[in-house]
């Protein structure tokens, strides 16, 4: 009997998987490094790790057309949309990812960007380049965060992790969620369908959920009309739950006090992007889970448990139910 047969692809070329394999000396792994790796090693395979940042069309065809014993595709990603826009999975197979993994670190960076804004450190940073001295004129923009009322859209674990740090920051922090409840990270729980409610109060909106087809486009010139005109937005989910030509004239027209994306419709965003010209927008290159190192583990530690347990015949944890996201 031939052991299972276990399909990593990396970005990285030689990759080191060697924390993972040795929790599995009975497993046959093979490493690939792109489409074609993944023609030739796939046939035969029962399980596939892979990112959701190199799974484009010509993977999705390489995995759809060879994936003859394939049960598992798991991510090394929380996100699976590039795969689900490219031509997704074959039926019937199992879908998981690592939801969760980043939820602090990305809370992190939209603290980042929201205290660049609230600070005003574009105008910092602008007079820092001309070599100007302007306490008075940037003091007086500046929005302290404390006693702020915060709004998060999308409680899962980056949208707790933003709550935490928002009580840390003296803020009110509310939600908006279809099943969250309220609790001691939030005063109050919206339901989607009163979102409007909850960014008329909030003065800091975080946009932490997930890319579906029920929320794409999600912030719109509805929206933005519902915010304060001193209210800031931050995404550090996915660029295309945010219309961004809406995004743009709500700026120009101060409807909003301006925003923070780490995220973008379009990745890397064109040099013809709106976005780039409007002065109330931070832009960052979607470095927000990023970081690590030697000695971070989490991601493979991750990786280890959910193989073990189907291994073990036992249910996976963070399953993802792609096929109702394409229905």
């Amino acid at each position: 009997m031939h052991p299972m047969k276990v399909v990593y692809n990396s970005r990285i070329k030689p990759a080191d998987i060697s924390y993972i394999t040795q929790n599995f000396p009975d497993l046959d792994f093979v490493l690939t490094y792109g489409p074609e790796d993944v023609a030739r090693e796939l046939p035969g395979a029962e399980v596939m790790f892979i990112t959701n940042r190199v799974y484009k069309e010509e993977m999705a065809e390489a995995v759809n057309t060879n994936a003859d014993t394939l049960k598992l595709i798991h991510f090394t990603t929380s996100g699976i949309d590039n795969a689900l826009k490219a031509g997704g999975f074959p039926k019937g197979v199992t879908v998981a990812n690592v939801a969760g993994l980043r939820g602090p670190t990305l809370a992190e960076h939209a603290f980042a960007l929201l205290l660049a804004l609230s600070h005003r450190f574009r105008d910092v940073e602008a007079a820092r380049a001309n070599r100007q001295w302007l306490r008075d004129e940037i003091t007086a923009k500046v929005t302290p965060l404390r006693r702020q009322t915060m709004c998060i859209i999308g409680m899962g674990a980056t949208g707790q992790s933003l709550a935490r740090k928002a009580k840390a920051f003296d803020m009110r922090a509310i939600g908006v969620s279809r099943a969250y409840e309220s609790d001691d990270l939030v005063d109050e729980v919206f339901p989607r369908e009163r979102v409007n409610e909850a960014l008329a109060q909030a003065d800091a909106v975080m946009i932490s959920m997930p890319s579906t087809a029920e929320t794409r486009g999600f912030m719109n010139a509805e929206k933005f009309a519902a915010m304060k005109d001193t209210a800031f937005i931050v995404n550090i989910a996915r660029g295309d739950l945010i219309n961004e030509d809406d995004l743009i004239a709500a700026c120009k027209a101060g409807e909003i006090g301006g925003a923070g994306l780490d995220v973008q419709m379009q990745e890397p965003t064109p040099p013809e992007s709106g976005l780039w010209d409007e002065e109330r927008i931070i832009i960052s290159p979607h470095i927000g889970g990023g970081g690590g190192g030697p000695g971070d583990t989490d991601l493979e530690d991750m990786l280890i448990e959910n193989l073990k347990l189907y291994v073990e015949g036992k249910p996976l944890k963070r399953l993802v139910d792609w096929e109702s996201m394409t229905a």
